[in-house]
Order: structure tokens, then sequence, then C-alpha cells
């Protein structure tokens, strides 16, 4: 009986376990058959545009906290509006401003970014493909070797202009000979001084060029650009012009009287430095010291000087011009302060005690004091010079006083000498 109380339990418990797996695999079948649509209805939402935004229209019409949740996103018809505004804005933009907000768009929504093309294309395919056709040349990357070319030559050229500064910074004869070096150091060297050359101005680069040996300047014209030798051959043109002017307007101011002539040459009022260097050394170095002894800028006239001797080295290599000069301004400039402080003692004088002093100078004159020039001009200096100076700077009253006590022959040659023009 046991036996058989045994056998009936078994069948009962595998009776059990036979409806157990049958309702678990309905259940399971159920849940397939639920959860499916499910996930295919969530996989069409999140990863098809079209669907979501027709399912945000839907569910935005259900009542309640559904609707209301879903009225947050916008339809399909208003993203399409939203596309549509931004497409016509990007076709009325000027070509450089779309391509650069379209740039934006694409890094930042790449997908909104495909929707606005896609509909510019339907409103305007010509103007959209030209836009396109500028974001792809924005956008391509360039070439490694093309970049690293492109980096040797920027610096290449930032070498250029920073010798080309240096050499602009110097003086004339110093930059003349820094560019004698870079043609003498490489074998390339008058390419290089061309290349330098097509950095500094033109008015530099002719200071420069024509203190060189002629075949070494015609070699580094054969390397500059056409128009960089153009344009210095025509500044060149331009400064042998201006020089022939001024040599000539030399000629005309070597007759004239120092006293006035100090007052257009005396400083840089009329002329840059450059300008009155040619005039000076037109003038002849005994003028040229007799004028810059009667001007007052010590600085305006060691500067003239120095430019002169400058001049007079790179052009021919010596200076036997400011010597000269420096005499001669040093012979008259003690000429003129010992006028100016014999003015002042006579001003003291009373006009009796100064007539004696001036009839026994005119009449009894001492031999004029001559002073020679190392180029052989010479400096004469007579009493009838410094009778004359002083009476030039007396007052006109005074000077007029004096004359009308002079003996009448000696107050008529000396009237007459005061009246034509000086020398």
């Amino acid at each position: 009986m046991a036996e058989k109380k045994t056998v009936i339990t078994v069948a009962e418990d595998n009776e059990k376990e036979k409806k157990s797996r049958g309702m678990t695999g309905c259940l399971v079948i159920l849940l397939i058959l639920f959860l499916t649509p499910l996930l295919v209805v969530g996989g069409l939402y999140f990863f098809n545009r079209d669907f979501k935004l027709n399912a945000n229209g839907l569910m935005s019409n259900v009542p309640g906290g559904i609707g209301e949740y879903f009225e947050k996103f916008p339809t399909k018809a208003e993203e399409m509006e939203q596309v549509r505004t931004i497409s016509e804005y990007m076709l009325d933009l000027p070509t450089e401003r779309a391509v650069d907000k379209l740039m934006v768009l694409s890094s930042e929504d790449s997908r909104a970014y495909d929707e606005v093309i896609k509909d510019m294309l339907r409103i305007n395919p010509n103007a959209t493909n030209n836009i396109l056709n500028d974001i792809r040349s924005a956008t391509v990357n360039k070439d490694a070797l093309l970049n690293t070319v492109q980096k040797i030559e920027e610096e290449k050229q930032e070498d250029l202009q920073s010798r080309a500064a240096y050499i602009s910074s110097l003086p004339l004869n110093a930059a003349v000979e820094e560019v004698n070096k870079i043609i003498q150091d490489s074998i390339n060297g008058h390419k290089d001084v061309a290349n330098i050359f097509e950095f500094i101005s033109d008015d530099n680069s002719v200071s420069i060029l024509y203190q060189l040996d002629a075949t070494d300047r015609n070699k580094i014209f054969s390397f500059l650009t056409e128009s960089k030798a153009q344009s210095i051959r025509n500044s060149y043109s331009t400064l042998l012009r201006n020089k022939a002017n001024l040599e000539q307007i030399a000629g005309v101011y070597s007759s004239e009287n120092a006293t006035s002539l100090v007052d257009t040459i005396g400083d840089l009022s009329n002329y840059n430095l450059d300008e009155l260097a040619i005039i000076y050394g037109n003038l002849g170095a005994k003028k040229a010291g007799e004028v810059l002894a009667k001007a007052t800028d010590e600085t305006f006239i060691f500067d003239l000087i120095s430019k002169i001797k400058a001049n007079e080295i790179l052009e021919k290599n010596q200076d036997t011009l400011t010597p000269d000069i420096l005499k001669s301004l040093k012979i008259y400039k003690e000429f003129d302060d010992n006028v100016r402080e014999l003015v002042n003692v006579y001003a003291r004088m009373s006009n009796e005690s100064i007539i004696p002093i001036i009839e026994n100078m005119m009449i009894n004159a001492a031999p004029s004091q001559v002073y020679e020039l190392d180029n052989g001009d010479l400096i004469t200096i007579s009493d009838e010079d410094v009778i004359m100076e002083i009476l030039t700077n007396f007052t006109e009253k005074k000077r007029s006083e004096i004359l009308s006590l002079l003996e009448n022959t000696l107050s008529t040659e000396l009237t007459r000498k005061l009246a034509l023009p000086k020398q």
C-alpha cells in the first residue's frame, strides 16, 4: 500500500509540474506579444525622427498630464516651419556669412544642418551649391607636407623682414658694409640681398644700392622682382632730379649775403638735412662756413657737418670738404663774435669818440688778414670789413649819426658800400 501511495504522489507532482510549465510558457508568449510592439514603437520613436514628431503630435492631443507633457515637443509641421525659416535666412545672407553660420550649425547639430541643407536645395539649388562648395573649401584639411612648406616660407619671410629692418636702421655707411658682407659670405649672396631689399623702402634701397660696386648692383637688380626693380629705378631718377635742382639752388645761394642766407638755410625750416647737405656741399667750404657761423643751433650744425662728411666718404671715399668748412666756420665765428663785442663797446661810447677810430681804420688801414683753406680758397678780412660789419650791426639811428659826423668823402664812400649788396 505504501508503495502504491508513493506512485500516486509522484504522478500528481509530475502533473503539477506540467501545468506550471504550461502557465510559464503562456506568460512568456504573452510578454513577447506585449513587449515586442512596445520595443518596436520605442525604437521608432527614438531612432526615427519623423515617427517621433508624428507621435508627439498625437500624444499632445491626449487629455491630462500626458498631453501637456508632449505639447512641449515640436510637431513635424512645426519643425519643418523652423527649418524653412532658417533655410530662407541662410539664402538671404552673403555667402561668407552663410558659410560661417552653417559651419557652426553643423558642429552643434549635424541633423539640423542636414535638414536645413536639404530644404535650401529645394528652395534655391544653385545658391545652395555655391555655399556648399565654399564650405567644402573651408573644411578640407590641407596636406601635411604643404603645411610644412608654407610654415618654412613664412619663417623665411619673417627672417627677411627682420634683416631688412636691421639694415634700414643702420647708418648708411654701415648698411653698405653689411650688404657687402652678405654678398661675400654667401654663394647666393646677390640673390639673398635682393630678397632682403624686397622689404626695404625704395628711398633706403636707392641710398644703399647706388653706393655699391656697379657689378654687384646689377646682379642684385637681376634677382629683384620686376616691380621692385622698377620702383627703385624710379626713385633713383627722382633723387637725381632733386639733387640737380639743389645744386642749382646752391649756385644761386653762393652769391647771396651770409646774414640773409642764414634765415633760409640756417635751420631745418625750409629743407631737410639730406637736402641741406647737398646745398652746403655745393656752396663751397668758404661760403658754407660763413653761413654756419651765423647759425645759432649747435646741434643742427653738428648734424649737418656729419651728414656732409658721410656723403663725401660715400661718394669719394675720402672727406676733404668738411675740414675746410670747419676751418672757415671757426674763422667767421671768431670774427662775428669779435664784431659783436666791439658793437657792445661802441654802443656805450659817444659818437664823437667813435669817429676818430673809424677814420683811422679807413685811412690808415692795416694789411688785410688772410686765411688759407686746404683747398686753396682764401678768406680775407680787412679793417674796412670790420668797420662795415660794425656799422651794419649799429642801430639805424646810431649809424646815421656817425655817418653825419664823418668827413664828407669818407661818409659818402661808407654810405655807398653799405647800400651795395653784400657778397
